[in-house]
């Protein structure tokens, strides 16, 4: 049955279309266990029952061939991608082996900051805020006092400043991140992201590497001159990484309108990368602007319904 209405909705689509879209998932974490900090992050049972289900499902694609098919109007229906942000360590050690054991093919896009320091500036607020023993936040920070004596307090605190902080520039946040950290009395940190040798390692497994900035930092609260520079400087690291070109980028945060505008597709388009993605909902055509195309991620948890989010979100967004 579900096949069946599957197969409906997508020719529905290419009806009007003429083509079938394209659907792009993305994650960010996939932990052994529910993580109570990061709530809309994916277990690693969940995750495997997820990629099992799509693989039989779906079409699923590795980036460059779905990028190439659908310039050429030539996707096949039920086309899927499946990317990560940001390059977490578990995306290597949990993720890995099960995208391994269903033959799927993925893409992770990498803030090459956490690379070299092992961890992004986020990582450094949550382990803070976890290691801590003090039980208040002044409104010096984020403007409010949060108090931080209970766990449910501290994920609170440690969302609150994250989607504050976001949104500052890179020079700003990290001022406001030092001040944290000396008002905490936190100054070392556990290493949370991919290594050198993990990256060479997914690259030379077939996997493809894609661009994230260097700092994690959404292209609209800098300059055009820091743009450019941490759209280089991650590529840079990447590509001696992997010792070919870097194609694609995720736009950090992603939302079109908000944290990127044309001036920054024109300066991606300049640097040499053939497609960049958001997060905005929807799926692609032949016509969607390669530099503007969405990603999205279906919250409805039950598998035949999140397999009907993605269809429904691939053929009304286009």
């Amino acid at each position: 049955m579900l096949s069946f209405l599957l197969s409906i909705l997508y020719k529905w689509t290419k009806f009007r279309r003429g083509e079938y879209p394209l659907s792009i998932l993305y994650y960010h974490h996939v932990f052994a266990e529910n993580e109570p900090y990061h709530p809309d992050d994916i277990s690693a049972q969940n995750f495997e029952q997820q990629i099992e289900f799509l693989q039989k499902h779906f079409n699923i694609l590795a980036l460059a061939e779905a990028i190439n098919l659908l310039e050429q109007k030539k996707l096949p229906p039920k086309a899927l991608v499946i990317s990560f942000d940001d390059g977490y360590q578990d995306n290597y050690t949990t993720a890995l082996p099960i995208l391994e054991k269903f033959n799927a093919p993925a893409t992770f896009f990498v803030a090459t900051e956490g690379v070299e320091k092992g961890y992004l500036w986020n990582d450094e607020i949550e382990q803070a805020i976890k290691k801590t023993t003090k039980e208040i936040i002044s409104n010096k920070i984020n403007g409010t006092a949060l108090s931080i004596k209970t766990q449910s307090e501290k994920i609170n605190a440690f969302h609150t400043l994250v989607n504050s902080l976001k949104f500052q520039s890179n020079e700003q946040r990290s001022i406001k991140i030092i001040s944290l950290l000396e008002e905490l009395n936190i100054s070392t940190f556990t290493k949370t992201m991919m290594t050198t040798e993990q990256l060479s390692d997914l690259h030379y497994r077939g996997f493809t590497l894609g661009a994230h900035t260097h700092s994690h930092t959404i292209l609209s609260t800098e300059t055009n001159e820091n743009v450019q520079q941490e759209l280089i400087i991650n590529k840079n690291i990447l590509e001696n990484i992997t010792k070919q070109a870097i194609d694609f980028l995720a736009y950090p945060n992603g939302l079109e309108g908000r944290d990127f505008s044309d001036t920054h597709c024109n300066i991606v388009q300049k640097l040499g990368f053939k497609a960049a993605f958001s997060s905005n909902d929807g799926g692609s055509v032949n016509s969607t602007n390669m530099y503007k195309i969405p990603r999205f991620m279906p919250y409805r948890k039950q598998l035949p319904l999140f397999a009907l989010s993605i269809a429904k979100i691939a053929g009304e967004h286009v």
